[in-house]
């Protein structure tokens, strides 16, 4: 269904001037009128969309959008840059969007809550990532006082309400991961998990979720030796990998799972001695192309970050001016990458 926005667009004209055109008030050129009636007959446009558009814009919405900083996990790049793409064409309705930063210090978000408890109230609706933080809990005690809905991305908090989730389908991406452990280290594969299981537990524990259940099913004679925890710290890290090497020396894969900054790979190839190591990673970022090239990394399960960015912004649009439900589950497409297809 057409917009009045697409239809402005595919005319060169504004949207001022497609409402002049659509009620037929006010001055238009007969050329810029006949590009108007073009453009909405090529679009199959239906007027009483387009005037529900022009309504919106009336209503002035605004979201509150949080986003985690991409320092040490560049997978959430991609996302904002598509986030902020979506913000900017949400403007012509007349949507305003605040991006704030999940806080990393104490002093950083008790200074945020303190903001956002005096200006929650002029939010209509919010896009949150599902982590444990008294930002999230503010907002979830702002949707049980009021209509305020939520859509959540990249992962969910069970216990809170919210209108849609739009993510990752974790369990079958442990599931993909233990195809791959099985076709590059072979279904008697010795496996060992490493990931950052602090901030978000959830997409971790899933995939490992998933990995187990395939691997008991499909390959009975897998060994999951072990798992590992990754810190920002690059020292203990180091610490961590040799002990897995200690204590599981058969090990020839490696699940990382949520890997933080990747570093863990290269430390994990440093360590390897014998190359023998099958490293299976998440998500495609910059830094992994020249791990792909340097046989660091085997491959990897991408999980569309730039839909996770745009998706709930639209959802939560289409709730709040055209009362669309969105579906309740809105899981991103899985996708292999080897070396040969990035």
């Amino acid at each position: 269904m057409a917009t009045i926005i697409e239809i402005a667009k595919m005319a060169g004209v504004s949207i001022g001037t497609v409402d002049r055109v659509l009620h037929n008030r006010g001055y238009v050129k007969d050329e810029t009128r006949t590009k108007v009636e073009k453009a909405m007959e090529q679009l199959n446009y239906e007027p009483n969309r387009v005037a529900q558009g022009l309504a919106v814009m009336k209503k002035k919405l605004k979201f509150l959008y949080m986003m985690p900083k991409t320092l040490h996990n560049p997978f959430f790049i991609p996302v904002r840059q598509s986030a902020e793409k979506k913000i900017q064409e949400l403007k012509a309705y007349g949507v305003e969007t605040d991006v704030f930063d999940y806080p990393e210090k104490t002093a950083d978000e008790e200074k945020l809550l303190k903001e956002l408890s005096e200006t929650i109230g002029h939010y209509d609706g919010a896009c949150i990532l599902g982590k444990d933080s008294s930002i999230n809990k503010l907002i979830a005690d702002e949707a049980r006082k009021r209509p305020f809905p939520i859509v959540f991305y990249n992962s969910k908090i069970e216990g809170i309400d919210s209108i849609a989730y739009v993510g990752c389908d974790y369990v079958s991406s442990g599931r993909l991961a233990a195809g791959l452990a099985a076709m590059t280290g072979g279904a008697d594969s010795r496996v060992c998990f490493f990931s950052e299981f602090g901030s978000i537990r959830e997409s971790a524990d899933e995939r490992i979720h998933g990995f187990l259940n395939e691997a008991d099913m499909r390959y009975p004679e897998m060994k999951i030796l072990g798992k590992w925890d990754i810190t920002s710290d690059k020292a203990q890290n180091k610490r961590a990998v040799r002990q897995m090497l200690k204590k599981a020396p058969e090990t020839n894969v490696v699940y990382v799972i949520n890997p933080m900054d990747y570093s863990i790979c290269r430390i994990i190839a440093a360590e390897d001695k014998e190359n023998k190591i099958k490293i299976i990673t998440n998500d495609l970022v910059p830094i992994q192309y020249d791990m792909f090239r340097d046989g660091i990394i085997s491959a990897t399960i991408c999980q569309e970050p730039e839909k996770q960015g745009e998706l709930p912004l639209e959802l939560l649009f289409n709730y709040l001016a055209y009362g669309i439900q969105p579906n309740k589950i809105n899981y991103t497409e899985l996708s292999i990458h080897i070396e040969q297809n990035i």
